[in-house]
């Protein structure tokens, strides 16, 4: 009976032992990286020290601080931190905390969301924390720079050392050098550009490294945004090249216009075959209309793009890159790489060959014939203009022609026009004052005294040889007559 007892006593003793030992072993586990939810302190505040870098760390993402890192660090990140609803206290709570992802995060209503900067040391603090489950999003990178993905950082983690636990915890997002976009103006270098000349413009866009599947693009827009003298029409968007592929339509990408703004919005098969794609550029054509050019001078059109990968990965600050957030266009990757075009004037001067000015004179002023010689007929900026106005505004041109039309009274009208260069550097180099054409026009009266000085006599001397024959003739009539 006694042995019976014992058995039973052992038997429960064991049974205890193993459900104490079950409870215990529940109490200790944690998820990785994870604070052991029986020992976190919930009046202990602590912090998240943001690292913006940029590329990968190559080291393990512990929360503990690196000291050693080769990275460059970013200044100018922007960060946002929120809280999830997950209550972190008890073991269930972290259980639960291990499980939260950015697409099922919870908001905590009653916590505030807070922002920080990176500095010259390329790093920002948020502090006080308590503990619990916090979404770390990049809201706003350097020019350049790609977002990095938000990140789920749970406050305590497990000390690495394996003692304790950190309440000061330090985070290294990375954040990928994005590729600059290229406006390039592709008008024809021979067109002349005034009001309402149409001009073309060439945008490249780089293609962010993604894939088919987590990295894939949810979206990608792209916008010309014409900042002066243009205006860009949906149908200016002739052509979106991926490759050697001519893209569709509706079918792969749509058109709209805000403002004056003009974006090309990828659409799903669009959006598939860039995810599918190993082009490491994308081309959109354009074309737009001289506008206002008198007030604006210059022709400047920018453009800029959008994307988000499937992991959360953008260049917009975490905005919808479709549009529904207005300030989601994107930026453009440099802070000069805008076409810009500057329009200059040109001041006629008529003069007799001195430093007399003629006036009265009337002129066309446009683009040279081949030989230069003349202005091509349909391709005039002025057709009437005088030494009194400058003619203008015009878009560079290798050569610009004056031809004269009506001479001042008194002068000779000259035949040839005058070509002069009207190139973006001459413009330039002008400083905003109009580049001269000289005309010169010969006095009526002064013809002969214009001749060389060779050419008097040998008139003279014709006109006393043709009388001499004349006076021949008629003597030799006169004979003819009295012989008959």
């Amino acid at each position: 009976m006694r042995n019976a007892k014992e058995g039973v006593s052992r038997i429960m003793g064991l049974g205890i032992a193993l459900v104490l030992a079950a409870v215990f072993s529940m109490l200790i586990w944690v998820p990785q990286g994870h604070a052991d939810g029986t020992t976190v302190d919930m009046n202990k505040t602590g912090s998240i020290t943001v690292h913006s870098v940029e590329g990968d760390t190559g080291v393990p993402a512990t929360g503990a601080e690196v000291n050693n890192l080769t990275n460059q660090i970013i200044n100018g990140s922007e960060f946002k931190l929120t809280k999830d609803s997950t209550d972190v206290s008890t073991l269930a709570g972290m259980q639960a905390a291990a499980g939260v992802t950015t697409k099922n995060f919870t908001a905590d209503t009653h916590f505030r969301a807070k922002n920080c900067t990176t500095q010259t040391n390329g790093s920002c603090k948020f502090e006080p924390l308590t503990p619990g489950v916090y979404k770390l999003e990049q809201i706003k990178a350097p020019t350049g720079k790609q977002t990095a993905a938000p990140a789920i950082v749970v406050l305590p983690l497990t000390n690495p050392t394996g003692t304790g636990f950190m309440y000061d915890i330090h985070v290294y997002p990375k954040n990928a050098t994005i590729g600059s976009i290229k406006k390039v103006n592709a008008t024809p270098a021979d067109t002349l550009l005034k009001e309402g000349a149409e001009m073309t413009f060439k945008i490249t866009v780089p293609i962010p490294k993604h894939d088919a599947d987590a990295k894939k693009f949810t979206a990608f827009t792209v916008t010309d945004e014409p900042g002066s003298g243009l205006t860009v029409a949906e149908s200016g968007i002739t052509s979106v090249v991926l490759g050697t592929e001519t893209l569709t339509s509706d079918t792969h990408y749509t058109v709209s216009k805000t403002n004056n703004n003009v974006k090309v919005t990828f659409v799903g098969d669009g959006l598939t075959k860039l995810s599918g794609s190993t082009e490491s550029e994308l081309i959109v054509n354009v074309k737009g209309t001289v506008t206002n050019i008198t007030t604006a001078k210059v022709v400047e059109n920018k453009a800029a793009y959008a994307y988000k990968l499937a992991d959360g990965t953008n260049n917009t600050g975490g905005k919808d890159p479709n549009g529904n957030d207005p300030g989601s266009e994107g930026v453009e990757t440099k802070d000069d790489d805008s076409s810009q075009t500057t329009f200059g004037y040109v001041q006629i001067k008529n003069t007799d060959g001195t430093t007399n000015a003629l006036t009265g004179g009337k002129f066309k002023v446009g683009k040279c014939a081949a030989d230069g010689k003349s202005v091509v007929a349909g391709q005039e900026v002025a057709t009437d203009a005088t030494t009194a106005a400058q003619v203008g505004p015009i878009g560079p041109l290798a050569k610009l022609c004056v031809e004269q039309t009506t001479a001042p009274t008194g002068y000779a009208l000259n035949p040839e026009a005058t070509a002069i260069e009207f190139t973006a550097e001459k413009i330039k180099s002008a400083n905003n004052k109009p580049l001269e054409a000289l005309v010169t026009n010969t006095s009526n009266n002064d013809f002969l005294g214009k001749l060389p000085l060779t050419g008097g006599p040998g008139v003279i001397a014709l006109l006393s040889a043709g009388a001499v024959l004349m006076l021949v003739a008629v003597a030799l009539m006169s004979r003819k007559r009295h012989q008959d």
